[in-house]
């Protein structure tokens, strides 16, 4: 079944899977301290990586996958956002993509993200704008071949362009707002760049793309169960996602 881990090539089924995996990367990663515990980031050629967290007492408390890609993305940091059941290690940004200098409540778009390396930038004065590099883990995706493909399918009264992004995590079915908000987006954009990868810890084969869309570039991991093509350059994909980055220090 299609998870955040088998979109980078990690696949597990069960506890005992996700205990193994562990167990596994534990040996290969590298301890990062911050004040609440220690990341400890594994990564692999193939831009794959899972970061472990331990808290003060050496216990593993959380696991978090993540894509070390080429994307870039300008955001004002609002606000930290924490959820019921959050580690210690764990927490997200509200902020704008492509912010006004002037205006912090105004970019192109609102949206939340979940920073893999959270604590790091528990110094980090807000509203502050930064880039950073996303990861959009796809939970449901359509892959056209040309902006002419996407364009045809656009049949309905509501047509949504090739560059487009919609901040989902931000409201519920019902329309209203989401306390704590959820990083997840519903986004269409253009592949800029794509490979097929294959994770070195396991042999999986997953999908990834630089996609250009409305208010910066996104790295999108795919599992290829989720789609009947590849993605192509030129092409567009359009989809729902988790978002998880890193701020580019």
């Amino acid at each position: 079944m299609p998870s955040h881990l088998s979109s980078i090539g990690l696949p597990v089924s069960d506890k005992a899977d996700f205990a193994a995996l562990a167990d596994r990367i534990g040996p290969l990663a590298i301890p990062i301290e911050v004040d609440d515990g220690i990341y400890w980031r594994w990564s692999s050629e193939c831009g794959a990586e899972m970061w472990l967290q331990t808290n003060a007492d050496n216990e593993l408390v959380g696991m978090t996958p993540f894509f070390s890609g080429k994307s870039r993305v300008r955001v004002r940091l609002n606000a930290r956002v924490t959820r019921h059941g959050d580690t210690p290690l764990e927490g997200a940004f509200h902020g704008w993509a492509d912010p006004d200098e002037n205006d912090p409540e105004s970019g192109a778009f609102p949206f939340v993200f979940d920073a893999v390396d959270y604590c790091k930038y528990n110094d980090v004065i807000l509203p502050s704008i930064v880039h950073s590099q996303i990861a959009a883990f796809a939970h449901e995706i359509s892959v056209y071949p040309t902006l002419d493909a996407y364009n045809a399918s656009q049949t309905g009264e509501l047509r949504f362009a090739s560059q487009s992004f919609i901040p989902s995590g931000l409201f519920s079915s019902e329309g209203g707002s989401t306390e704590p908000p959820s990083s997840t987006a519903i986004f269409t954009g253009h592949v800029a760049e794509t490979a097929t990868k294959t994770n070195s810890l396991t042999g999986s084969k997953y999908y990834w793309a630089q996609v250009d869309t409305l208010g910066g570039s996104f790295d999108v991991l795919i599992d290829p169960e989720l789609c009947h093509t590849t993605p192509v350059v030129g092409g567009v994909v359009s989809g729902s996602f988790w978002l998880c980055g890193r701020i580019i220090e």
